[in-house]
């Protein structure tokens, strides 16, 4: 039986719901936090997928206030601290510590190229300013720079960064990554490739952060689950039937495509709206009928959707 860590589980990368004024829309918060815990599955707002480099300071805060009201206790709260200015990272983490957020997760600054020893200084920096444990984020696809595993190695070795969470593609990279950390106690490695998610657990990942489960919480669950337990056919059903989700807002479009398109599929089944900010464009209609027709093939409703029967 595997050795479940302190930090484990499916990790689902929240999209910030927004109001049609583009301020937080806080009922929708709520109700898709409680969609995430009841699918067995912890927070994770500000991350790529909550559009956090384009959020405003205020509305962070209230998107933080709101997800720790409604998950304190039930879940494992981790919150997005990446930006360019280092202090402002350090700020954020002193606000969202005193809120109630259980986990940092921090990618490197992306304005100007690093080398790996600006990476490795950056990091030890910042898991020593900040208070709460700190998981690094490696997220070549929108920083430009991947993070050597010897690095992250060497980083997994201080002791208040308790995990690495990746977004890197790459099967021989996640085999050694995972290899690297599998007995570590203290420290977790976190997948963010979704499509590989039950490739990963084989392999002794300690948990998952799809995208995707902000529709599928429970589909990730049960993937994650059933290789613990051994039923590695159920995995298999919950992997097919995650990845035909994804396919709908994923194929053929780059991040800033994709993130408004998942949104218009979780406004479908009355999660949050359509709504997102600038760079990003919102879906339009007709567009947005193409989407509901593809996703109601999968699933009438959210039951039927997490179900792999």
């Amino acid at each position: 039986m595997k050795n479940i860590k302190k930090y484990h589980g499916v990790v689902v990368p929240m999209v910030t719901p927004l109001s049609n004024d583009l301020s937080i829309d806080l009922d929708a918060v709520t109700v898709l936090v409680n969609h995430l815990i009841d699918g067995g599955c912890h927070p994770f707002v500000l991350g790529t997928t909550g559009e956090s480099s384009s959020v405003s300071f205020e509305s962070k805060v209230a998107l933080v206030k709101k997800t720790v009201e409604v998950a304190k206790g039930k879940a494992t709260i981790y919150a997005g601290i990446s930006g360019n200015c280092f202090q402002e990272s350090l700020d954020q983490a002193k606000v969202y510590t005193d809120l109630g957020v259980d986990v940092l997760v921090a990618h490197v600054p992306y304005y100007y190229p690093l080398s790996q020893n600006h990476i490795l200084n950056y990091f030890n920096q910042l898991a020593s300013a900040v208070s709460l444990p700190l998981i690094v984020y490696n997220m070549p696809m929108t920083t430009n720079m991947s993070i050597d595993l010897e690095i992250v190695d060497t980083l997994s070795k201080h002791p208040n960064i308790v995990g690495y969470k990746e977004s890197e593609r790459g099967e021989e990279r996640m085999a050694k990554a995972i290899g690297l950390w599998k007995y570590r106690e203290n420290f977790s490695y976190l997948l963010g490739w979704a499509v590989k998610s039950y490739e990963g657990m084989l392999l002794g990942a300690d948990g998952l952060v799809p995208s995707t489960g902000n529709l599928t919480p429970q589909l990730y669950n049960t993937i994650y689950e059933s290789v613990l337990s051994g039923n590695n056919e159920a995995a298999q059903k919950a992997q097919e039937k995650s990845d035909a989700i994804s396919k709908v807002y994923q194929e053929n479009q780059i991040v800033t495509n994709a993130i408004p398109i998942l949104k218009t599929m979780l406004a479908h089944y009355n999660l949050c709206k359509n709504e997102v900010l600038l760079p990003m464009i919102k879906v339009n209609t007709i567009n947005e009928q193409e989407i509901q027709a593809k996703i109601n093939e999968l699933g009438k409703d959210l039951k039927g959707l997490n179900s792999i029967e």
